[in-house]
């Protein structure tokens, strides 16, 4: 990670209907002023004593009824244009309004969720396989055993999201803020974690070798994650980099995360720490 983590918001992304909107209703609108125009160019210079509208009518006797013609085309595509975009607004509103929903167990494969407020949501088993979440709202959601392989989530807010047990096998986490997020358990085989800010997050029983631009930095920056039994990458693998440096202070953790007794936790800790990563 070079340099500290700044949240930056996704790009807006333009609707493409009122681009077309932009772009066609000027053009019909400039076609009919041109024909409008054009009889009066091609009239002979001896009108024969004719008035203007006498000799435009004359030169071009349909040409009232083609423009009133135009117009109502003009007035229909912009109206049609007009509703549809109303209709992919009302439904990217919908897909923004998350907040707070249930949605465990949910079949959300490859959905776009682009920048959706989904904070305090409770995706637990959901099936987010594939899903453009890149700049999605999800702080202190419930993404526990969720499948997020492949997932986008470029700049995703995930602070103190509970990523337990969930698989982010080959998700994309550039730049995603993950301080205070709990991946306990958390399958990251192939995951992109590029300027991702871990601080305060809950590596416990993690094998994070696979997973791709995790620089000592993201470990040791003030406020850093909390390691324990974590199978780090060699390229982050350094002397000064304790996988299991936080061990002690993780059953008070677990304690006060799940709501069991300290004891619990201890154990949970002493059993996770016989494991050996291979």
């Amino acid at each position: 990670m070079r340099g500290r983590f700044k949240q930056r918001q996704p790009k807006t992304r333009i609707n493409k209907w009122w681009v077309v909107g932009a772009i066609a209703t000027p053009v019909l609108i400039g076609l009919v002023w041109w024909l409008w125009l054009l009889p009066d160019r091609r009239l002979q210079p001896d009108g024969g004593g004719l008035s203007h509208s006498e000799r435009a009518t004359l030169a071009h006797p349909h040409r009232e009824t083609f423009i009133n013609g135009m117009g109502m085309i003009v007035m229909v595509v912009g109206g049609a244009l007009l509703v549809l975009n109303l209709r992919m607004a009302n439904r990217n509103t919908e897909i923004a309004s998350l907040s707070g929903t249930d949605l465990i167990n949910a079949d959300l494969n490859g959905a776009d969720l682009i920048s959706a407020d989904l904070s305090g949501a409770n995706l637990s088993g959901a099936d987010l396989s594939g899903a453009n979440l890149n700049g999605a709202d999800l702080i202190d959601a419930d993404l526990s055993g969720a499948d997020l392989s492949g997932a986008s989530l470029r700049y995703a807010n995930l602070s103190g999201a509970n990523l337990r047990y969930a698989n982010l096998s080959g998700a994309n986490l550039r730049h995603a803020n993950l301080s205070g997020a709990d991946l306990n358990c958390t399958l990251l085989i192939g995951a992109n974690l590029s300027d991702a800010d871990l601080s305060g997050a809950l590596l416990f029983f993690v094998n994070s070798r696979d997973v791709q631009n995790l620089e000592p930095l993201q470990l040791e920056a003030k406020s850093s994650p909390f390691l324990c039994n974590v199978a780090l990458p060699s390229y982050s693998h350094q002397p000064e980099v304790n996988p299991n440096r936080d061990c002690d202070r993780i059953p008070k953790l677990l304690s006060a995360r799940y709501n069991i007794s300290l004891e619990e936790a201890q154990g949970i800790v002493n059993e996770a720490r016989q494991h050996r990563w291979d």
